[in-house]
């Protein structure tokens, strides 16, 4: 009966079913296994998945939780992440991370198809597929503006150029001197399918310390100062991987009043572009970007106060958004999950057991992107393998 389902017919249905479902199907048959595997079906999975993972309420994706104490890796599944409260939730610890091989793992630092970016203690960084367990060691890097003195920090960010269906890492170092005022900045870009650094047109703003690199739309965004020798974080830079040029994108009009946020981090909710705006410990304005490109379409998602049953607001950062149910995901204060009704302004705790303490938290699609196919001069065949090292002038 299955040998009677044209090639065609058999994709579109296999594309609609989660990633998870398909790990398992492809020992069916060898014909199932050929569509599962083909690239072009695993690029049409993915866009079927993004477009429902911009609703919470589809339970499509996983959180990847980074614990602050012991530095290993949780997994939840959204879909187990109630918004009724009733249930209790358990992290299960990831097997066959990249830490088992190189040791401990800072926070991860952005994700994209299924993809994440991690980066270890000592300056070495992985891509991985948490869902297929494969991972790629990024070649190393050695960058002239740490060797200048000064106030020295970079940023990184995780993105894909569809044009050239390559997936890519930029990393951003600044250094600034206060003794003469001077500023430097030098931008790398990392290719996966040519497994090299390469440096592009400097980055011309100084870039938040606090925000790191937010993928939408084949454009990584930071928010960034003007004038270099102030941290104002008064605009939106984005780099389009595609082209490799910047953007600027500008902030609502409404944050030009008198009062100034002491805090500003750029997110994704629901497919769109969204700024956190934090006020000490006394308030929360989430805006929401409704039509990229269009800088009028800026609305208030929603505002928090710290009378809000919760306390201080101060570490709170949207994670999900369920458009049908009018909820947000948040995380506070790096040990818990809340769903926020913005009809009712009710809060409920999601109750998670076999957590760490505090942790981190990154939102990742479960995909069956392959990370080690191709890569480079063959790349690597065995997710426990490191990437052979070689360098590229980045010059």
């Amino acid at each position: 009966m299955m040998q009677e389902i044209p090639s065609e017919v058999l994709g579109e249905i296999l594309s609609r079913l989660p990633a998870e479902s398909l790990l398992r199907f492809r020992c069916v048959c060898k014909a199932w296994r050929r569509t599962i595997d083909d690239p072009i079906f695993i690029k049409l999975h993915v866009h079927r998945q993004l477009l429902e993972a911009h609703d919470s309420s589809s339970g499509v994706g996983q959180l990847i939780l980074r614990g602050d104490l012991d530095a290993r890796l949780y997994s939840l599944p959204m879909e187990s992440l109630n918004s009724d409260g009733a249930k209790k939730v358990k992290a299960a610890f990831v097997k066959n991370s990249p830490l088992e091989s190189y040791g401990e793992a800072k926070s991860p630092v952005g994700s994209c198809n299924g993809v994440m970016l991690i980066s270890q203690s000592k300056g070495i960084s992985f891509l991985w597929n948490p869902l297929i367990r494969e991972f790629h060691r990024l070649p190393p890097l050695k960058l002239v503006s740490k060797k200048s003195r000064g106030l020295y920090h970079s940023v990184s960010g995780l993105g894909y150029d569809s044009a050239a269906y390559d997936y890519k890492v930029v990393k951003i170092a600044q250094v600034f001197d206060p003794r003469d005022r001077s500023f430097k900045s030098e931008t790398v870009v990392y290719s996966l399918k040519l497994d090299c650094w390469r440096r592009i047109k400097d980055f011309p703003y100084r870039i938040s310390r606090l925000t790191g690199g937010i993928f939408l739309k084949g454009v990584l965004h930071w928010i960034s100062s003007t004038m270099p020798l102030k941290c104002m974080d008064d605009l939106i830079i984005g780099l389009d991987l595609g082209t490799e040029d910047y953007r600027l994108l500008s902030l609502p009009s409404k944050l030009s009043g008198v009062e100034k946020p002491s805090a500003k981090h750029l997110g994704v909710l629901g497919g769109c572009l969204i700024l956190s705006c934090h006020y000490q410990i006394e308030r929360l304005d989430v805006w929401l970007l409704e039509d990229y490109g269009a800088e009028s379409s800026w609305i208030k998602l929603f505002s928090v106060a710290a009378m809000d049953s919760i306390g201080a607001v101060e570490t709170l950062r949207p994670i999900a958004y369920s458009k049908c149910k009018r909820q947000v995901l948040l995380q506070h204060d790096k040990k818990e999950f809340l769903w926020l009704d913005l009809g009712t302004r009710l809060w409920k705790k999601i109750r998670i057991d076999d957590r760490p303490t505090t942790f981190s938290s990154q939102l990742c699609l479960a995909s069956l992107v392959r990370i080690n196919v191709g890569v480079g001069d063959g790349g690597c065949n065995s997710a426990h393998r490191p990437a052979r090292e070689r360098r590229c002038k980045v010059n």
